[in-house]
This record gives C-alpha cells, structure tokens and sequence, in this order.
C-alpha cells in the first residue's frame, strides 16, 4: 500500500479566493511521483484553533502532512505555533537559524527585531530544513510514526526546498513500496467528454496505471500513473497505455509532458528543416507569444505582424483591397493572403494568419461572433480553415491562436509523409 498524505495551505488570502493555491498542486504532483498517495487537501486562514484541528484530522488518516505558509515573522503567520501545540512540543530557538536569519537581514540592510526573531523558533527535536532563497526555514515534526512538515508559503521558497530538503528526508523516513512511474499526453482538439467515452475502459477504479483526464484552457491532459515492483516493470505499463491512447486519438496526440502546442509545433520545424512566419488580426499577438515561450525558437521563428486594421493588411501584408472589399476582413481569402504575405515579407516556408469576430460586438447573421479564419501557406500551397468559437473575447482569441498552431502543426506532418518528401511519416504527438 502507498504511504498516504495530506496537504495544508494557509493563508487568509486563499480562503477568501485572493489568490489561487499553485503550492498544493505542485506539492500532490510531486509527492504522487514520488510513490505518496495524497488523500486529503486543505487550505486554513490565518486562525491557530482551524490549523491545530485541521492538523490532527489529517494526521488521523495521514503518515505525512505537509503544511505551506505562515512561518514569516508578521502577526499572521501562526503555522509554527499551532504544530507545536498539535504534536505537543515546547518551543525553542535554533542557534544556527538565528544566525541564518540575522546575516539574511543584514544583507537586505534590516536589523533583527522581536518580530524576526519567531522564526528563529520551532518545536523542539524539529528536523529544520534549510532555506537559502529567504529568511523563513522549514522544519518538521514527529508524531509517533507520523511527520508533520511546514514549509514557507511563497513558491520560489517552499519549491526548491520541497524537492531539494523534504521529499528525500520523506522518502528516507518512509520510503513507499515498489517504484511509481508517471506521464502525461496531450490532445487538441478534443472534448472532455468525448475523450471520457473512448477510455472509459481505462478508467476503471483501482486500475493499474490509474487513469484520470483534465481540462485547462481547451487543452484535455490524460494522466497515468502505474506502480510497480521496480521502475522498469511500471514504465512498461505506462508505455502500454500511452500506445494505447496514440491509436485511439492519432493526430490529435500532440505530445507529453510539458510539451505545448507551440512546443509541438517547434518540433516539428525543426525535424523538417523550415521556417515560419505570423500574420494575426484576431489573435493580435497570442499566436507570436505561444511561440516565443519556447526555448530556441528563434531557429525557426522569422516574423510576427500583427495587421489589426484593414490599411495594415494592405500595407504590410499586401492583402489585395478589393478581397477586403468583396469578402470583408474576416474571410477565407483574406486570410489565405494574409498568410501568403507573412510568408513574402519573412522569405519563410511556412505562413499562419488569423482573422475573426472576438466580441463580444461586431457579429451579424452571416458573420457571427467567434467565426475565425485561419490561413496556411506551405511553400506555395495555400488554403484557409474556417472555424465557429463559442465563449467570450478571451476564450475565442486564446482558441483560435492554438488553432492556429495546430493547424501549422498538422501541415508539416503531412507534407513530410508525403510521398516526395524527405525522412519518414512519424507518429503522432512525442
């Protein structure tokens, strides 16, 4: 069975929906690739009384209990006071944090006060976990065969130490049996509930790989975990089902991991040796900004216009007036131009456009709000893709851009499995 824990956010801010918890989804992350089964999530404001009792709730059905957030020196933070009084032990000040503490001041040029000085402080026989990112360090507790672990709330701090200090003293504390193996695929375009349909054998309770499928911004993930009696035999079953989904879903599989589309898409430009340029009206950008999130896309990324007014589809992308004239800006001929021009200014192989109606004004019965239309040129070959968007004016342009990125995508993997190109069709997604 897999060592069961429990998570712990603190903080006013959270619990009045200020700001979102990111600390718990990368704590259940981690610790689900480490072997730990996360049970329990929790988030507490600011009062000691709610954090003791949420403590021993979630030590009563946890062996760890991971706690982030209020272990700063300002009247909020509270965490270290109210484990003290949930394990039962006395406080007391660490030597060498308080060293920690005052040399991190002195270099911010703030003297050490009575207010610091609490960080200094835990819970006697505390295992303390350095913090070399800020002043407040983390510390944890024993409770028979139990661990409580406080870390600092802020990310940049409670990230580093959880994957440099906590998970290996957790996994030497309490090692889960037999070895985890994790992955994730990515599918676009898909619907959440068409994707449930076509694995729902896969998804079964108590399955081995545990199957499990998320939605974030049009994108559907499907996770796997499988556990094993050692890395190699979990892997197998991992690979197992990720062949699995690459048949049931082909192209739509458009990578792993932290692969995005423009990630996809950057693959695939560099496997094929070409270039690409952006033409956006709709998208005003998006399309440009995916792409440059990625690493050593300057490779391959030669020029993005964004031609919003009608004057700047003509000037800077020599759009002919009279398509504009006939067919309006939102057409498919005008965005077969508008990809063609990116491709001429740039001298790149491949060109993308974008064109529509955003909202949530400016639609009629023929043109409706959210109509887009996506142009490509490939090395002379030029066509357009005609899409109907639902939501609202962020949805629609954040759609169209991953759209955009597909479509462009799609296209290389097709002309290199054509019969006269070069290299061999790939599979998709990797």
């Amino acid at each position: 069975m897999p060592v069961e824990a429990a998570i712990i956010s603190t903080g006013e801010e959270l619990v009045q929906g200020r700001i979102a918890d990111t600390n718990a989804a990368f704590l259940a992350a981690r610790l689900s690739g480490g072997g730990f089964k996360v049970r329990r999530i929790a988030a507490v404001g600011d009062d000691p009384a709610a954090l003791r009792q949420e403590i021993e709730r979630s030590l009563a059905g946890a062996a760890a209990v991971l706690i982030s957030g209020g272990l700063g020196p300002t009247a909020d933070d509270r965490t270290r006071g109210a484990i003290a009084r949930a394990v039962g032990g006395r406080m007391a000040e660490d030597p060498d944090t308080r060293r920690h503490v005052e040399q991190r001041l002195k270099s911010y040029g703030v003297s050490l006060t009575a207010e610091q000085l609490r960080q200094c402080c835990f819970p006697e026989g505390a295992r303390i976990f350095p913090n070399p990112r800020g002043t407040a360090r983390g510390f944890a507790c024993r409770v028979g065969e139990r661990w409580v672990v406080a870390m600092p709330g802020v990310p940049s701090e409670m990230r580093p130490m959880f994957t440099e200090s906590v998970l290996p003293f957790l996994l030497d504390q309490m090692a889960p049996p037999g070895a985890v193996s994790m992955e994730t695929v990515h599918l676009f375009p898909a619907s959440e509930s068409d994707v449930d349909r076509r694995i729902h054998d896969l998804t079964t309770h108590g399955r081995n790989p545990a199957v499990g499928i998320t939605v974030r911004d049009g994108i559907i993930t499907v996770s796997l975990r499988a556990q094993a009696e050692d890395r190699a035999a979990a892997e197998r079953l991992v690979r197992k089902d990720l062949e699995t989904l690459r048949r049931r879903f082909g192209e739509r599989v458009f990578g792993t991991g932290r692969t995005t589309l423009a990630g996809a898409l950057s693959r695939e430009l560099e496997l094929t040796g070409r270039t690409v340029a952006v033409a956006e009206s709709v998208t005003g950008g998006l399309v440009g900004d995916m792409l440059v999130d990625v690493p050593g896309i300057s490779r391959f990324f030669l020029l993005d216009v964004v031609a919003y007014a009608n004057e700047a589809k003509v000037r800077q992308l020599r759009v002919p007036p009279e398509a504009i004239e006939q067919e309006g800006a939102v057409s498919a001929r005008v965005a077969e131009a508008m990809a063609e021009g990116a491709c001429r200014a740039a001298g790149a192989d491949l060109g993308i456009s974008t064109t529509g109606i955003a909202g949530p004004t400016g639609g009629s019965p023929q043109k409706p709000v959210g109509l887009v239309f996506l142009g490509l040129c490939l090395e002379g070959r030029t066509r357009a893709k005609r899409l109907q968007l639902t939501g609202d004016r962020r949805r629609i342009r954040d759609r169209a851009a991953k759209h955009a990125l597909n479509l462009a995508r799609l296209a290389l993997q097709e002309r290199a499995g054509a019969p006269e190109a070069a290299g061999e069709a790939r599979r998709p997604g990797g």
